[in-house]
């Protein structure tokens, strides 16, 4: 099914699949086949984010010493951060999306697993 989503309900679509990919079953092909097909669909979105993290963050270095760039929420650069970012977030485009029957969740997922993909599933 085709689904027109917003690069930020992608960034939530896919933190919610996240759990469900080493799962070896129906639901589990489903998360992955979607979050492959959700992360394809922020490629140039997630290269703005990660350039203005590298303009607004501050410099580290990993374990081997390459460089990293980190920026928090109480960064004084944060604000601008969200303001040079927030017109990219509100792009739409189409992704196309498997869906899960409710009664294949039931019982195989918990609870708050089952909410975090409600938008996955229909009867």
């Amino acid at each position: 099914m085709k689904k027109k989503l917003k690069n930020s309900e992608v960034l939530v679509y896919l933190k919610s699949l996240k759990p469900l990919l080493s799962r070896r079953d129906k639901i589990g092909y489903m998360a992955a086949r979607n979050y492959r097909f959700l992360s394809n669909s922020i490629v140039e979105f997630e290269t703005i984010r990660l350039s203005l993290i590298e303009k607004y963050g501050e410099k580290g270095k990993d374990e081997r010493g390459a460089p990293t760039y980190t920026l928090k929420m109480d960064s004084p650069n944060f604000q601008q951060f969200c303001d040079e970012l927030a017109p990219f977030n509100e792009m739409e485009h189409e992704v196309e999306l498997m869906m899960a029957k409710y009664d294949d969740a039931v019982g195989n997922l918990s609870g708050e697993e089952i909410l975090a993909i409600d938008w996955m599933l229909e009867d």
